[in-house]
């Protein structure tokens, strides 16, 4: 049956329902109730979220049909059931939140599908939306044949589609769950004034339009919580009560089956299905392993091979179940290697990749040699390695791997670098080092360094350059403290006439490192 305690989902529904109710309590403008916009985004994508997860439990349930049909079918045609009847549920609430904007609005259903509520011209007014939910028939008949509330509107038959859901959903729960299903419509409910009325006019009767459309979102917040609580329940009844083996088979499940030399190969053995009653005997080479652990030491390289039988005592007496099994010992090792290439650059974050062979990652703690160089752990794996601007270019770079095995700290090989400085970017103007340009170009487009055929991220500024012509024959020169012309380099630029030539020469810049630079000069000649 239903019941039960409540469900921190179930909670949480149930304080956005108490934040409505005190809202429509007070006696608010139109601006204040533009809170009720936000409670329903929030409704919204919890319903997004509750159909996403939804989504994945009924995946599961295909893939446990696929595993064991003759089982799993019967739970999973009930929660296809439960989602037949919660999305039918789940329409007619959607549809007649729509209809009722539409109405009060004055608008197109399908305008009102999609209209966010922060653009609801009538909010407050609950005279239509009232109608819409208590007094228009909604199977036939008219007003004046229908009471107020009564079995032919809307919020009545709403009231009866709920009541009839969570009826039916309570005879697909498998034997023995104990579920809140939550859309409580029985009360007791009362009105502004403390009178005691039904569910359908402590929802609709004079609520503003707003307020009802946002309860329409709780609505099926509550209906999705539902089936989402008896669907769980079904799918989590697939395994009770059964078992999940029919033989007996010994099982070697080894620590590692990459062994160091100078180790030892370490390894469970166990029975996969046994008697609690009963401890299992384990032989290896023709002597008894005690405690179940086998302990061989690793004394040459290659692949290393052993058996045994496990004894257990059977209903006939005992009963030996054979076992084999293999592993590798080998030398000491490490990989350590440059994602970009065997040089180490200053200035930069040089990215590298440290393993050892059999050894997991967070075993592992790498060291790098200099005074002041850093081997920084990345935190999707790998590392990076930065240099200290006083690291000595012509000294190599050596990372060293220790691997924690046991309790100690073992050195399993390192790798050397050779250190570089990041090569010079060259300078551009418009994309040009040299030749013809435009002279509007030429004196609008400011100096930019460009890393060419380069692996790294390195930024570069211009802190100055010179620039010279020949006007009439007298030689012409500017100086810039930037990568931008001067105002007396454009000058000069505009005024050239065709095929005249400007050099741009004693580049200076800087990069992230600190270094300065000495740029290649740049000729160009006007078009």
């Amino acid at each position: 049956m239903a019941g039960g305690k409540q469900t921190p989902r179930q909670k949480m529904i149930g304080m956005m329902y108490l934040v409505l109710t005190a809202l429509l309590a007070l006696n608010v403008s139109v601006e204040v109730l533009d809170a009720f916009v936000m409670v329903d985004q929030g409704l919204q994508q919890t319903n997004k979220n509750f159909e996403r997860n939804l989504g994945l439990l009924y995946d599961a349930f295909e893939e446990q049909k696929k595993d064991n049909p003759a089982r799993v079918e019967d739970y999973y045609n009930r929660a296809q059931e439960v989602a037949r009847m919660s999305d039918e549920l789940v329409k007619f609430i959607l549809d007649s939140r729509s209809e009722m904007i539409a109405l009060v609005d004055k608008i197109e259903k399908e305008e009102a599908d999609t209209l966010n509520l922060l653009q609801m011209k009538a909010k407050d007014n609950y005279s239509r939306s009232s109608t819409f939910w208590m007094i228009t028939p909604v199977d036939g008949g008219t007003a004046a044949t229908t009471e107020p509330g009564g079995p032919n509107t809307r919020g009545y038959k709403l009231r009866e589609m709920i009541e009839e859901f969570k009826t039916e959903l309570s005879g697909l729960l498998p034997a023995g769950s104990s579920i809140q299903l939550g859309l409580d419509i029985e009360g007791p409910f009362y009105d502004k004034s403390g009178r005691e009325v039904s569910w359908h006019a402590a929802m609709f009767d004079r609520q503003i339009p707003v307020a009802a459309a946002t309860n329409m979102s709780r609505l099926v917040t509550e209906v999705r919580n539902a089936q989402f609580d008896v669907v769980r329940a079904l799918y989590q009844a697939i395994g009770a009560g059964t078992f999940t083996f029919d033989m007996v088979q010994a099982k070697v499940v080894p620590r590692s089956q990459i062994v160091i030399q100078g180790d030892s190969y370490q390894a469970e053995v166990l029975v996969a299905a046994y008697d609690s009653k009963q401890q299992p005997e384990v032989f290896v080479g023709g002597r008894r392993v005690e405690g179940g652990t086998i302990r061989i030491p690793a004394t040459a390289e290659g692949i290393q091979r052993f058996s045994g039988f496990v004894r257990v005592m059977g209903p006939d007496g005992p009963v030996e179940h054979p076992f084999s099994d293999e592993f590798v010992v080998q030398r000491p090792a490490a990989t350590v290697s440059a994602d970009a290439m065997n040089v180490f650059y200053m200035g930069v974050d040089n990215p590298v990749s440290i393993s050892v062979p059999g050894v997991p990652t967070d075993m592992i703690e790498p060291r790098i040699s200099g005074a002041g160089n850093q081997l920084i752990a990345r935190p999707r794996g790998g590392y990076i390695v930065r240099l200290s601007q006083n690291h000595n270019v012509n000294q190599n770079v050596s990372i060293t791997a220790f691997a924690r095995i046991e309790g100690q700290l073992r050195n399993m090989g390192e790798a050397s670098f050779r250190v570089r400085v990041v090569p010079d970017p060259v300078p551009e103007i418009a994309g040009q080092t040299e030749g013809s340009i435009a002279r509007q170009i030429l004196a609008a487009s400011p100096i930019i360094p460009r890393m060419r055929d380069f692996d790294f991220q390195m930024e570069f500024r211009i802190t100055s350059f010179t620039m010279n012509t020949t006007v009439a024959g007298d030689f012409q020169e500017w100086r810039a403290t930037s990568n931008v012309q001067t105002p007396e380099m454009t000058n000069a630029i505009n005024r050239a006439t065709r095929g005249q030539r400007f050099t741009f020469q004693d580049i200076r810049a800087v990069g992230d490192d600190g270094r300065e630079r000495s740029l290649p000069p740049m000729v160009f000649r006007i078009q």
